[in-house]
Order: structure tokens, then sequence, then C-alpha cells
């Protein structure tokens, strides 16, 4: 009787977490697309263009460019504000135009202004995304790793060596950016061995491709 009351409590436990999982998901989803809705319009207003996410998304080289060439016009500080609420809303939603954006930051704000525009915004869209991961996608990976010895020794050695690891990753990149924070999000790796690591792996890539966009 015990045992199926535990069996039958523990089942209660997990269906009350996928559930609560669904609501994060779905309540960040909604916060995600306000933000890109109301950044469209404010930016769009302000610099005069119109900015269509269904066409960023299927056509990201074309509509940055636009977009780009409007920030030209408007002063730096605000360039800057603009500029980073893009960045990390694209990082969020994963959208193939980061490396695009992080060169042209050398030409819009110069190395270092631009860099540090870079290095900021890629540090809140990694914190967004890895909260995301973490709230949304843990209780999943913890299945997997009960599943998989392997990928179980995987995540306690991220979580023990969690900034050294995450320094080697971001300096040698095995996965997209945006989609690998969602995933190291859901690994035992603490929040500030992550940040830091990233902060200070993603720097030199960061400055090399914001040079090459100055020169």
């Amino acid at each position: 009787y015990d045992d199926n009351k535990n069996r039958n409590s523990a089942a209660l436990d997990q269906q009350g977490e996928e559930d609560s999982s669904k609501w994060i998901l779905a309540g960040g989803t909604c916060l995600v697309v306000a933000a890109a809705w109301a950044l469209a319009v404010v930016m769009g207003n302000d610099l005069g263009v119109q900015i269509d996410w269904g066409q960023l998304l299927q056509n990201p080289s074309e509509s940055l460019e636009t977009i780009l060439n409007s920030l030209e016009q408007i002063p730096p500080l605000k360039g800057m504000f603009y500029f980073s609420s893009f960045y990390i809303l694209a990082e969020i939603l994963a959208i193939p135009a980061v490396p695009i954006l992080t060169a042209s930051s050398g030409y819009l704000f110069g190395t270092s202004s631009g860099t540090a525009t870079c290095l900021f915004s890629a540090a809140i869209a990694a914190s967004i995304s890895f909260s995301i991961g973490r709230t949304v996608l843990r209780g999943y990976v913890e299945q997997v790793l009960e599943d998989n010895p392997k990928f179980a020794s995987l995540d306690r050695a991220i979580e023990k060596e969690g900034f050294k690891l995450m320094l080697l990753l971001r300096l040698s990149p095995l996965f997209p950016f945006a989609l690998s924070n969602y995933l190291y999000g859901a690994s035992s790796i603490g929040f500030w061995p992550y940040f830091f690591g990233t902060v200070v792996g993603f720097a030199p890539g960061t400055f090399a491709y914001v040079y090459a966009g100055r020169v």
C-alpha cells in the first residue's frame, strides 16, 4: 500500500512539474513575442523603417541591412540601445544573423564600444536562455541522464569543472551559441561559472568579428 501511495505521489509531482514547465514556457514565449513586437514598433517609428520579424527569420541578411543602415542616422547612444535590444532578441530567438550583427557593430560604434555592446548583449541573452533551459528543459534532461550513464558522467564533469569547461567550449564552440545556451541551462553547471565562462570565452571571437567590421 505504501509503495503504491509513493508511486502515485511521485506521479502527481511529475505531472505538476510538467504542467508548471508548460506554463513557464507559454509565459516566456508570450513575453518574447511581446518584446519583439514592441521593439519592432518603437524602432520602426523612430528609424522610419518597417520591421517584419517573419521576413527577418526568412531572409535575415536583407532585413538587417535595412535596419543597420538606419542606425547610422541616429545618435550613437540611442543606436547602441536599439542594437543591443535587437541583438538580445535575435539570440533568444536563435535568428541566424548574430555574426552579421557583431561585425556590423564595428563600423557603427567603433572597436571598443562595439565589442562592449556585443558582449553586454550576448551576456544578457545567454542568461535569459540559460534560465529558460533550467526551468523548462531540466526535467527532460534529468530523464535522459537516468537512461544514459555516459551523459550523466559528462553532466557531473560540467558541474565539477564548470568554468574551465565552459571557457573551452566558448573558445571552440561545438554548438551554435544561441542554441547551446538552452542546452547548458539544462545541465548541472552553476549559473556564475556558466556566466563568466561565457563572457570570457566569447570575448576573443567577438573582438575579432567587431575588428573585422571596423576595417
